[in-house]
């Protein structure tokens, strides 16, 4: 008899633009240039990204910069579904939420990957990347590139998987659509609020996070 293969059929894209990517009441987004860690002391090679005010404070001055590179870096991750895991629990340290990615990772490959998800590659189970956002709550914004013949189950169970771990959390979950322009817009709007130090020292990744273990 011939082979036959399981059909694989795309999920349907839902168009997005910056005031959809959020399907629930945004909480009050804290000002990051004032409220989160805006300031820091410098070591010796960055003396020359810094500037003093009249306050005594020292503050970043190629914070334009960091904040362009830093959502290149987010156009050029590859993705195929944007979301948003909430923890819905206060007072959140970032190194706690890094330990509860790394559980819900391990979950998620053994879920597609079945019992023997830890001798699957990296380079072929989902790829993701966490950027944080403090609001009411820290919760992150997160860009997953997961393999086409996994992307139905993924879909359709990750939220379950998720309050598995976080019992009071919520992970929403939007394909990316391939219109023009929008791959762009999910991943200004993941970074869109930025601090030089805090952002980047905070966010997470997949393979970052698989080569630590």
């Amino acid at each position: 008899m011939p082979n036959t293969y399981p059909r694989i059929n795309r999920l349907p894209a839902v168009r997005m633009n910056v005031d959809d990517l959020m399907k629930r009441p945004m909480a009050e987004i804290q000002k990051y240039e004032s409220d989160v860690v805006p300031f820091f002391q410098p070591c010796p090679e960055d003396e020359s990204s810094i500037v003093l005010f009249k306050d005594g404070k020292k503050r970043i001055l190629l914070w334009q910069a960091y904040k362009q590179g830093f959502r290149q870096a987010l156009t050029e991750a590859p993705g195929t579904f944007y979301a948003v895991a909430n923890f819905n629990l206060k007072n959140l340290e970032p190194n706690w939420c890094y330990q509860r990615f790394n559980l819900f990772d391990m979950k998620i490959a053994r879920h597609l990957h079945k019992k023997h998800w830890c001798r699957v590659p990296s380079s072929e189970r989902a790829q993701w990347v966490a950027v944080p956002e403090q609001a009411t709550y820290l919760h992150y914004n997160m860009i997953w590139n997961v393999p086409i013949q996994h992307q139905e189950k993924f879909y359709l169970d990750a939220p379950d998987i998720w309050r598995s771990v976080i019992p009071p959390g919520q992970f929403h979950l939007q394909v990316i659509g391939e219109e023009d322009g929008e791959a762009t817009a999910v991943r200004n709007y993941t970074g869109k609020t930025f601090n030089p130090r805090w952002t980047i020292d905070n966010t997470i990744t997949s393979t970052e996070l698989r080569r630590k273990n």
